[in-house]
């Protein structure tokens, strides 16, 4: 079976086709666009010369500007999963050439967004990695009813390409590499709070498919930055954490198989989070979250997956199904037993419980057990 996944794989790069994550599986079309958000009300920390601090994020929402038929979109250009430079730096991690730019998501590039009366949920991903990397689970989500924003933390992410083919570096700036953990989640966090004060700003929206000049179309033209969720990967759930503290307009969040770090850890909150995590590591093993749980006051659970790994929670996992192990080097030996589609129905599953309670207060019956049995694999563990 491998073999021939293999050979497939190598035939797809010969000629030069794509290759598409699995289909979506909520009842809503997805558009996506990418935008740059520069906060001129801050200096960029990390970087070499005094400059404001610029952003990239991608949006992944409900768009109702093309039909499909089974399972096949029409008037729809998917976008690529990497724009080139990154596709490059991934290509060369794995050592094998041509293989990111062939990866597809299943998102309409420029599909007006149709639904800004949906929540948003804002993504940081783990230290040191790209936004892009969690494009296919951020896109699921948005199948299922969700305005998501995945954020990309410059001088700490591999690379961060922008729209007009500028990239950067974490060698770029002379003090990203030694900084500390505390000085890298300040600057996440600033910047999770930047991108929402930008999507509450006319100049940011108006740039978003679908949110531009009004019309009879498109009535509301403001998306729902009052009450949002925050979720990240790694330490991009620390962030997560953090966020529910440092600023009122986040009410819910989540950690993707991270420690957590910041005063929130000794301080706490009175707002619901959720922990989900690969096997065997949960409160007995990881000393933050041992720390951190006592003085989380709110709504809590925390959920382990069996067979995964800390790598299963990004879309590698997905891509090994596409693939195959070998074809991501060290990438691919880094995943657990769990397939990449299995994961992201059970992230969906359980995040969407989360952010419906609280978000969209209806739903959520997973959390209380409700369901568990199409999920043999997760235990929870506290709650």
């Amino acid at each position: 079976m491998l073999q021939s996944v293999l050979v497939f794989a190598a035939l797809v790069l010969k000629s030069n086709a794509r290759i598409l994550v699995p289909e979506l599986t909520g009842p809503y079309r997805v558009g996506t666009t990418v935008l740059e958000i520069v906060d001129n009300s801050r200096q960029d920390p990390f970087a070499a010369t005094p400059q404001p601090r610029d952003l990239v994020v991608s949006l992944f929402y409900p768009t109702d500007g093309h039909g499909h038929a089974r399972g096949v979109i029409k008037n729809c250009t998917l976008v690529p999963q990497f724009p080139p430079a990154t596709a490059a730096v991934l290509d060369a991690a794995i050592n094998n050439p041509g293989l990111a730019e062939t990866l597809f998501t299943r998102a309409c590039l420029g599909g007006p967004l149709s639904r800004p009366d949906l929540p948003l949920l804002l993504v940081s991903p783990g230290l040191g990695n790209s936004r892009l990397i969690y494009s296919d689970q951020a896109e699921e989500m948005a199948s299922q009813g969700w305005n998501v924003v995945t954020v990309d933390h410059p001088y700490d992410s591999v690379i961060v390409e922008y729209p007009d083919g500028r990239v950067v570096f974490p060698t770029d700036s002379p003090t990203a590499p030694n900084a500390t953990l505390e000085e890298y989640l300040d600057a996440r966090v600033k910047d999770m709070i930047s991108v929402l004060d930008a999507l509450e700003d006319p100049s940011t929206t108006s740039r978003i498919p679908g949110l531009g000049a009004p019309s009879s179309s498109y009535p509301r033209r403001k998306l729902k930055t009052a009450k949002v969720g925050a979720y990240g990967h790694s330490f991009g759930g620390a962030a997560a954490l953090q966020l529910l503290r440092d600023d009122r307009r986040f009410r819910v969040g989540a950690d993707l198989d991270g420690g957590v770090y910041g005063d929130v850890v000794q301080k706490g909150t009175d707002l619901p989070f959720l922990y989900l995590r690969r096997e065997n590591h949960t409160h007995v093993t990881d000393p933050t979250w041992a720390e951190a749980w006592p003085n989380l006051r709110g709504f809590k659970r925390e959920y382990s997956i069996d067979a995964a790994t800390h790598a299963s929670f990004t879309d590698i996992s997905v891509f090994r199904d596409l693939v195959g192990e070998q074809a991501l080097g060290d990438y691919g030996q880094a995943l657990g037993d769990v397939t990449g589609t299995r994961m992201l129905a059970i992230q969906t599953a359980f995040l969407g419980a989360l952010f419906d309670r609280f978000l969209k207060g209806r739903g959520g019956e997973l959390l209380d057990g409700e369901g568990m049995r199409r999920f043999p694999e997760v235990h929870l563990q506290k709650n």
